[in-house]
């Protein structure tokens, strides 16, 4: 049975959304060791969107119940995310490049953030 791109794309996101919340968790600790005077407000506002990326993987779980969807295996190679999944008992492989996955994580941020991704430098 075919998946759908909707599950196709959840299935992406909700393996690469735990290396958002690393990337912000270490952003975090290095403007905590820095000498900016105002830091707290930017790790507040991280705090903040940790929360809401945990609140979208509780949905993402969700979905996969009520769909039929499960992660068997997230696997790291020094060049890939090695994904296998099932969907409705029919068992899938996905593979991301970790140049896909550091793109996708930082176009997530960016919707976080509510930033123009065309603005960026």
């Amino acid at each position: 049975m075919r998946q759908t791109h909707e599950e196709l794309e959840a299935v992406k996101r909700y393996v690469e959304l735990p290396y958002l919340m690393t990337i912000i968790e270490n952003d975090k600790k290095k403007i905590s060791d820095s000498d900016m005077r105002m830091k707290s407000v930017y790790t507040n506002h991280l705090d903040e969107i940790q929360g809401k990326v945990t609140v979208e993987i509780y949905k993402l779980k969700n979905y996969f119940k009520s769909n039929g969807i499960k992660i068997i295996e997230a696997a790291k190679t020094s060049d890939s995310l090695n994904v296998e999944y099932s969907i409705r008992g029919y068992t899938h492989k996905m593979v991301l490049l970790w140049s896909k996955v550091k793109v996708d994580v930082t176009l997530i941020l960016t919707e976080y953030l509510r930033i123009d991704i065309t603005q960026l430098k």
